[in-house]
């Protein structure tokens, strides 16, 4: 009912989002500009072009934007005063040829003229404002274009409180990214691993934290703490961020970095817009041995885990698979296994296909209205991405130390493999977002992002294995895996200035997240062969050998984990010398997540059934299940066996509650110092269903103090030096107090209940410089300390 309800979401909200984009497309939905309506008596009046005058205002010395900045029109009456993002809004402006002017309080007035506006087009003009102090008298400049996004963000980087480094939309786009770990890639200092996790500074991906517009995301990966990247489409992605360097208002859970992904905010006029793209891999595309696992009905829906569930009969409560030890002689016992046996897709081999090109498609609407006289924007957008890649000729070995360093000169090669693999990924994504300003000093935006992601894929391994098998053995397994991945989060922000008390600024967010992965019938098929030469004939001999690896296996995994954050950020400005502006800053964060991870195994096994090296025809209906009834006993051939585990499944909450104070302190004009401490406390739990496995457990309150300081040489650059103290949880699966094997990597996964959290002292330099808009030079050098690091 669960399943069905979800479904019956996903169609109204797709529904909903498509009527929505239609209806806006041909103006069903009008905004407060749409054009001069009929008088009365069917008239229309006479045509009057307007066009808009948009930008934002900015203090000269600490680059924030500025809010309740008046900025007028001379010689007019229009005007508008900035919001808490520091932007204005002038419309319906007649054409012509304008001058502006930006005025507040403990500022000096700043004129831009030759402001040129055109009909139906909007004109930006920025404003920076210095201090009265600095400069008593009116300043007069010049209109200056709009600077492009890379540009903003590097002006962003300069004036930040933290390291950091980031990658705009506009960079996404010239670069052809099609997904946030692509992205990710051209970000200095930032690596992707497999395709979807981001290691920051060489460190391992359980030191990087993962944000979706500054709230905590929870991992789609049971075994990994990092999110993965892959499942973000880019067209939905404004930028990204990543903040190297530690201060209070952050998470204290990170050392490599903080991944900030924002997503697309609305735009200033009706903007419609659709994309597709064909993508040619001369590896991949039109490649007919292409790796496949097979196609489901609903693949392309990134739905594929319909197709491949639990056969019905061992769905329900206390579902089971017959022991073949009262099978043999009790009838229904071995008709129930017979048919148990029979219900499961044979395919345990790859097959093949050709493939065809990429595709990706977007549609996105988005525009500013007016609602009860005030701005209301909307944006909501849509992407499908369906690609493949392919290589062959791979390797993977693995090596191992025998005895002691100083006896051995060489290490023993326990399998060396040649590795063959296709992929087929669909990616699906849907963005709705809206934001309302009832007042320039309060905005309200509401943000649901969905993403889902179905990933096919095919592998196979061949080589030697001379840890177990003799040298002229040969070793060959195969792994069919879908994966299906989902995330949803609906986040709701609130900024807000009250300029009458203390000249304060509030932000608070609160957001719902749900995540799961699904891997339906992951299935694993190993064996190895001889050749043999007989009287010159070479035959071939295949064999399957519990002793040495795993009999032929399925596995169904789901993994759930539902985030519920807050957090409240207060900011205060405050005159520290003659002018120059401070700010302190205090709020607190609370997280509460809660995880389930569930897992059934089948194992095949044989009896009277000879293996010939074709897994597909192994267990095609004549060698499955009964093969013979005679003598009043039942005899099979392959047949299934339930090695599930309840240790196995496991649960897990985590409580965080912190709360920070910090201070922006401008010591000179040309030294900032950042300086403040935050107070978390956790509380987690991780605990098998086996009830006599004892659970993990995490209770602690950590200190956690930070100091930047960022000196301004000369114009446009930079030294920062920083120290902050963090940590690094270990994860649920990482406590969960129990065993399993790792088919792919080949190694055993033991939990630890007893695990502690890992302490880090981290220690950074940065030089930096900004030559011009948009250009940088950075050279970075960090240290860092661990107290109780994880490892696996």
């Amino acid at each position: 009912m669960i399943g069905k309800l979800s479904n019956i979401k996903d169609a109204l909200f797709l529904a909903g989002l498509i009527v929505f984009l239609v209806l806006t497309g041909f103006g069903m939905l009008r905004a407060s500009d749409n054009g001069a309506e009929k008088e009365a008596g069917g008239k229309s009046p006479a045509v009057v072009f307007t066009g808009k005058i948009a930008g934002s205002v900015y203090d000269s010395a600490s680059g924030d934007p500025l809010p309740g900045v008046n900025v007028i029109i001379d010689s007019t009456r229009m005007g508008a005063a900035t919001d808490l993002d520091g932007r204005f809004f002038i419309r319906n402006v007649p054409v012509g040829n304008y001058s502006l002017t930006a005025s507040m309080i403990g500022y000096a007035r700043v004129t831009i003229k030759n402001v040129r506006v055109y009909g139906q087009k909007m004109v930006v003009v920025n404003f920076v404002l210095l201090p009265e102090a600095i400069q008593g008298e009116a300043i007069v400049v010049e209109a200056s274009p709009l600077t492009n996004t890379e540009a903003a963000l590097l002006r962003n980087r300069q004036k930040a409180e933290a390291v950091s480094d980031a990658i705009s939309a506009e960079a996404m786009s010239h670069f052809g990214t099609g997904d946030a770990s692509e992205a990710m890639k051209l970000v200095t200092g930032a690596s992707v691993v497999d395709g979807k996790y981001v290691y920051i500074r060489g460190i391992g991906e359980r030191y990087t934290n993962t944000q979706l517009n500054g709230a905590a995301l929870p991992s789609t990966d049971p075994d990994k703490k990092a999110v993965q990247m892959d499942i973000f489409p880019s067209n939905l992605l404004e930028n990204v961020i990543i903040v190297k360097t530690f201060t209070p208002d952050q998470p204290g859970n990170f050392s490599g970095g903080i991944v900030n992904i924002q997503t697309k905010n609305y735009p200033e006029n009706l903007t419609i817009r659709f994309s597709s793209s064909s993508g040619y891999n001369s590896q991949t595309t039109l490649n007919s041995h292409f790796l496949t696992a097979g196609r489901g009905k609903y693949d392309g829906l990134a739905l594929g885990a319909r197709t491949r569930h639990i056969p019905r009969m061992l769905q329900s409560a206390g579902a089971d698979v017959p022991d073949i030890g009262y099978a043999w002689t009790d009838r229904s016992k071995a008709l129930k296994l017979d048919h148990v046996s029979r219900a499961f897709n044979p395919v345990m081999a790859p097959e093949l296909r050709k493939a065809p090109a990429n595709q990706r498609y977007s549609l996105s609407v988005g525009n500013q209205g007016s609602l009860f006289g005030r701005p209301f924007g909307y944006l909501a957008s849509l992407t499908y991405n369906h690609s493949f890649s392919y290589y062959d000729k791979g390797f993977v070995g693995r090596w191992q130390l025998t005895g002691k360093v100083s006896e051995v000169d060489s290490l023993n090669a326990d399998y060396l493999l040649s590795d063959e693999k296709g992929s087929e990924e669909v990616l699906i994504g849907g963005l709705g977002s809206l934001s309302y300003k009832p007042s320039p000093d309060h905005n309200f935006r509401l943000n649901y992002l969905f993403t889902r992601s179905g990933e096919s894929t095919a592998r196979y391994l061949e080589g030697a294995f001379p840890r177990d098998l003799s040298d002229n053995a040969v070793y060959e397994t195969r792994t069919l895996r879908y994966t299906q991945r989902e995330i949803r989060s609906t986040q709701i922000r609130g900024e807000h200035y009250l300029k009458n008390f203390l000249k304060m600024s509030i932000y608070w967010e609160g957001s719902l997240t749900n995540s799961y992965q699904k891997q339906p019938d992951l299935r694993f098929f190993t064996d190895n062969y001889t050749l043999r030469n007989r009287g010159g004939k070479i035959d071939t001999i295949y064999a399957i050998r519990p002793s040495i690896y795993p009999v032929p296996t399925r596995y169904f995994r789901n993994l759930n984990e539902n985030n519920k954050t807050f957090n409240l950020k207060t900011s205060i400005p405050f005159s520290f010398r003659k002018g120059l502006t401070g700010k302190f800053k205090f709020g607190g964060e609370g997280i509460n997540a809660n995880r389930t991870f569930l897992e059934r195994r089948f194992e095949y096994e044989q009896d009277k059934i000879r293996y010939d090296g074709y897994p597909n025809e192994f267990f095609m209906p004549g060698n499955v299940g009964i093969v013979d009834s005679t003598h009043g006993l039942y005899r099979f051939g392959n047949y299934i066996r339930d090695a599930s585990e309840r240790r196995g499944n496991y649960g897990g909450t985590q409580t965080i509650r912190a709360g920070f104070g910090m201070v922006d302190l401008p010591v000179v004009e040309s030294l900032r110092v950042i300086a403040g401490a935050r107070y978390e406390t956790t509380q987690m739990e991780v605990a098998s269903r086996d009830t006599s496995l004892k659970p993990g457990k995490l209770k602690t309150a950590d200190w956690l103090p930070s100091l930047n300081a960022v000196y301004n040489i000369v114009k446009n650059t930079n030294l920062r030096l920083a120290y902050g103290r963090t940590l690094a949880r270990p994860t649920f699966r990482e406590m969960a107090p129990y065993a399993s094997f790792d088919f792919v990597n080949d190694y055993f996964f033991v939990g630890n209940a007893n695990l502690k959290r890992t302490l880090i002292d981290n220690f950074d330099l940065r030089w930096e410089w900004f030559p011009n808009p948009g250009e940088i030079l950075a050279v970075s050098g960090f240290y860092k300390r661990f107290k109780n690091p994880i490892e696996r």
